[in-house]
């Protein structure tokens, strides 16, 4: 084989290779309808993911896609009010999520898969929205953001029986969208106690603030890896809401998608090689996944 023949080769060679990582980049997709879909989890036998979908006009129901077979249906057979926001302990044993149980009204629900017992908390009359929820992996505390008098929105943590409530911030700002770390040691979450939405960490018990994102645009719902070390969030930074991952203290930062509709509502698989997130493309809202590059090592 003279040179010329070999240059050829190894040209090929790279054209391969070149075409199997853009291929590896290119979202795949899980769901067909194009109905709107919002706040995925996995459950952590990684066979299912779990999301909120709109089955009607009216109503917002929690679905689960089995990844193996493709069929999808529904979480709780009989609800018939709007459930959104779900979070999973680790060994399944519990699981929490948002319901709304009136006109503008939402409540927090902890089911105890064993004992087969539901805890409700009721933050109060009138016009009062929990927003969000988080429980810890191993299943014995939950995190959620709530309104409070002044207009900002605060995070409260109780026990798994949503007993012995405390408040985890205290400030005039938007604090929302609480995500436990995999070892339950740590909290993300979005707040614009900088201006503007950006993401911050703490220790789950609310010391040790640290600001992870800031940027002129809109930083928001978090997802921690299966291995706590990188940070998948929806950044509207470039003027369009696309996904972006970053490490588990802010650094290395990048761009995952850049789908020219809304990318949202990101989730990391239990691998840790891929994230599942909510797109609209051309006017349909479906689920897709993607990839992610493995972490860039540092020469010391």
């Amino acid at each position: 084989m003279n040179f010329f023949s070999r240059l050829l080769v190894l040209l090929q060679l790279v054209l391969l290779v070149a075409d199997g990582i853009a291929e590896q980049s290119v979202p795949q997709r899980h769901t067909t309808d194009g109905k709107w879909k919002q706040d995925l989890s996995f459950t952590h036998d990684s066979h299912e993911l779990v999301f909120s979908t709109l089955k009607t006009n009216q109503l917002i129901k929690l679905e689960r896609l089995n990844l193996q077979t493709g069929k999808r249906t529904d979480f709780h057979g009989g609800a018939n009010t709007n459930e959104i926001s779900i979070s999973f302990a680790r060994d399944m044993k519990f699981y929490a999520y948002v319901r709304n149980d009136g006109n503008l009204h939402t409540s927090v629900e902890v089911q105890d898969v064993e004992a087969g017992e539901k805890h409700t908390l009721n933050p109060g009359g009138g016009f009062a929205c929990v927003r969000a929820v988080t429980i810890r992996p191993d299943g014995r505390e939950v995190i959620y953001s709530f309104p409070v008098d002044n207009g900002s929105q605060q995070l409260w943590r109780t026990d798994h029986r949503l007993q012995n409530k405390k408040a985890l911030t205290k400030s005039d700002y938007i604090d929302t969208h609480p995500r436990y770390s995999p070892n339950g040691a740590a909290v993300v979450f979005t707040s614009t106690r900088a201006g503007n939405f950006d993401i911050y960490r703490m220790a789950a018990d609310g010391t040790n603030l640290i600001q992870l994102t800031e940027h002129a645009g809109l930083d928001t719902r978090a997802a921690w890896s299966p291995d706590g070390m990188r940070i998948a969030y929806t950044s509207l930074r470039e003027g369009n809401y696309d996904i972006y991952v970053m490490d588990a203290f802010g650094a290395d930062g990048m761009r995952v998608t850049t789908n020219p509709g809304k990318d949202d509502f990101v989730t990391w698989h239990p691998n840790g090689r891929e994230i599942y997130f909510s797109s609209e493309v051309k006017g349909k809202i479906d689920i897709y996944s993607l990839e992610i590059p493995a972490p860039r090592t540092r020469n010391d």
